[in-house]
C-alpha cells in the first residue's frame, strides 16, 4: 500500500466557447479543501500525501488502458455529470465496476445545479441510486456545494481510513 492518496476526476473538458470550466473549478475546490484539512498542525504528526490528477491518456498506452490504470491507482474518483458526455459515462462505468473489488476506491458524483440543467433527461437511471452532490457558482465565482458537507466528510473519511491502513501495514513491515 502506497503512502499517497490520489483524488482523480472525470468531467467534460472546457469547450471553446467557455471562459471557465465549472466542473474543473468545483473538483479543484474539493481537492483544495481536503488537502488543507489534512495539512493543519494537528495532522502534522503524519504526512498525509494527497494529490490530484485528471483522468487522461498517458504515453505508451491506449487511452482505455491509461484510464483504467489511473482509476485503479486512485483512492477517490470525482465524476462531474453536469454535461452529458459519453467518455465521462464510460469512465464512470469502469470506476463503478472497479470499485466493487477495491476497498480503497470510492466513486463520487457531482453536478452543477442550475435553472437550465444541462442534462436534458435528468440523471441517467443507472446513476439514480448514487448520492450526487450538487454545487452552484455564486456571483463572485465561488463554488458552493449544496450537500451540507456530505461530500467533504465522506472523502475525509476515505483519507483517514486509507492512511490508518497504511500505518498498520507499515507497522507490520517494520515489525518483521
Amino acid at each position: 500500500m502506497k503512502n499517497q492518496f490520489t483524488i482523480s476526476s472525470a468531467y467534460q473538458w472546457k469547450t471553446d466557447n467557455e471562459k471557465t470550466n465549472h466542473s474543473e473549478k468545483a473538483i479543484k475546490y474539493i481537492y483544495s479543501v481536503i488537502k488543507s484539512r489534512f495539512s493543519d498542525n494537528e495532522n502534522k504528526k503524519f504526512n498525509y500525501n494527497i494529490n490530484y490528477r485528471k483522468l487522461r491518456a498517458s504515453a505508451g498506452r491506449t487511452i482505455l488502458e491509461s484510464i483504467i490504470k489511473r482509476i485503479t491507482d486512485s483512492q477517490v474518483l470525482i465524476i462531474d455529470i453536469t454535461t452529458e458526455n459519453k467518455n465521462v459515462y464510460i469512465e464512470a462505468g469502469i470506476a463503478i465496476a472497479l470499485e466493487k473489488n477495491n476497498p480503497y476506491l470510492s466513486v463520487y458524483f457531482i453536478r452543477e445545479q442550475s435553472k437550465e440543467n444541462k442534462l436534458p433527461n435528468g440523471i441517467p437511471s443507472d446513476l439514480q441510486g448514487y448520492f450526487i452532490s450538487e454545487y452552484t457558482i455564486d456571483k463572485n465565482q465561488k463554488i458552493v456545494f449544496k450537500d451540507n458537507n456530505s461530500l467533504r466528510m465522506s472523502i475525509e473519511s476515505d483519507v483517514k481510513e486509507y492512511f490508518n491502513q497504511t500505518l498498520k501495514f507499515n507497522a507490520i513491515d517494520e515489525a518483521q
